[in-house]
């Protein structure tokens, strides 16, 4: 009889199971798994990774920064260190699955640099840990509690909190001392069924829900920037427009976003999460669907509501900005460009020169002539200035040659332009 052993190779480590539901959305996350398994060795987390796993992948001590600054990015994200812990956790654990703990699935669709992808610190929905713990489930901590596009929990509808209830500190993004749910400052559970203010889940976190639920779709010979291009494609095609720019103009996006994502690999840039679901909303087409489904997408045309961006009833947005983009020109007293007057409104500046050509060729126009005056201006400040110096020279007896000014004004000559200061100084010479 064949020995069990033969049978089920042995791994390295405990082959601990990552809480995960299927394809919900309220999966354990990477920095969760490794505390938790560092726990079923019995080791502290910063312990198990300074002496296992950094070792094993050739990388020296761990530092308190990766607990504090970038563990989210570490393991829950999906660049090169993130990809190290996850590979070596998959081949220690036997468990094939641990990079669907992370954003890792959408590492082809996202920009390479994580850019908005996690929050700065830890959060987490109180009344998820309080109902676990009191039923006697396993305490975890969601890959979705770190991003950054989610402040409130799908479950509970309350936002999450980032400070402990007991001493008020910030908590690490990943424990570094004591087990998932309790604070590493004064030992409290951080759960509690305290009553909290609700709050409706907006568009952009239900459509954020939808993406990270649908991780077990992206399968490995998908490359999901090409997939998210060909779904594009069928919005444009839905929305009768020609050209990524013309789709910009249409949703009030940032000029050259969405054409960034149609150019090569070379000089084209990949959608941050946030921007990517800012396109989702105002598409109202789902990441799913934009993703995998692309004959069930039904595009509508919105405004978008950009980050920074000031939000508006669709309906009151055009009258109130053309309003304000109107009077800021009108009382216009210094230059100032159209990128700054979007700044000021909240809006993209391309929604201002598209919505609003005639106001835009007036601040062009009146730009055109505070330079123009700003120019005449400092021409004659220059020219008095060296008319002066050379009636002062004069009235000491001597001769205003073209060094002997330029000496006596060394320290204003890197105001002047080339060949500025001979042509002024033959006009005034010329004069005297």
């Amino acid at each position: 009889m064949m020995n069990a052993f033969e049978v089920q190779p042995r791994s390295i480590l405990f082959g601990l199971q990552p809480i995960d539901n299927g394809d919900d959305y309220m999966f354990e996350s990477a920095g969760s798994y490794i505390v938790r398994l560092s726990y079923a060795h019995q080791v502290a987390p910063h312990h198990f990774i300074r002496n296992f796993l950094n070792p094993a992948l050739g990388q020296c001590g761990v530092s308190n920064d990766l607990f504090i600054s970038y563990g989210f990015s570490a393991m829950n994200g999906y660049r090169a260190k993130a990809e190290g812990y996850l590979n070596a956790l998959a081949v220690f654990t036997g468990q094939q699955n641990i990079k669907l703990l992370s954003m890792s699935p959408w590492v082809t669709l996202l920009d390479s640099m994580g850019k908005g992808l996690f929050h700065s610190s830890k959060r987490w929905c109180p009344k998820c840990l309080f109902e676990w713990r009191s039923a006697g489930e396993t305490l975890y901590e969601p890959l979705i509690w770190s991003l950054k596009s989610l402040e409130c929990c799908p479950l509970h509808q309350c936002e999450y909190e980032e400070h402990c209830n007991h001493c008020g500190k910030e908590q690490y993004m990943v424990q570094r001392v004591l087990p998932v749910g309790y604070c590493p400052e004064c030992g409290s559970f951080l759960g509690h069924a305290f009553k909290m203010k609700a709050r409706i889940l907006t568009q952009k976190e239900l459509y954020l829900l939808n993406l990270v639920a649908s991780r077990n779709n992206v399968k490995e010979f998908h490359n999901l920037h090409y997939l998210l291009r060909e779904g594009i494609r069928v919005v444009m095609a839905q929305l009768c427009v020609s050209s990524t720019k013309k789709l910009e103009n249409l949703l009030s996006f940032s000029q050259a976003t969405i054409s960034q994502w149609f150019s090569d690999s070379k000089r084209g840039t990949r959608p941050t999460l946030s921007t990517l679901l800012n396109f989702c909303v105002a598409v109202n087409v789902s990441p799913a669907d934009l993703l995998f489904n692309h004959s069930s997408i039904k595009a509508e045309a919105n405004v978008a509501n950009l980050d920074g961006r000031r939000t508006f009833v669709n309906a009151d947005k055009k009258d109130w900005v053309e309003n304000r983009f109107r009077a800021i020109v009108e009382n216009q007293k210094e230059i100032i460009s159209v990128n700054q007057v979007a700044d000021e409104l909240k809006v993209g500046d391309s929604y201002l020169r598209y919505h609003f050509p005639d106001i835009s060729a007036m601040l062009v126009s009146k730009n055109n002539q505070l330079r123009a005056q700003k120019k005449k201006a400092n021409i004659k400040r220059k020219t008095q200035l060296i008319e002066n110096t050379c009636r002062t020279l004069l009235r000491n007896g001597v001769f205003p040659s073209h060094n002997y000014v330029r000496g006596v004004l060394q320290d204003e000559l890197n105001s002047f332009g080339f060949g500025e200061f001979t042509t002024i100084w033959n006009e005034v010479i010329k004069r005297l």
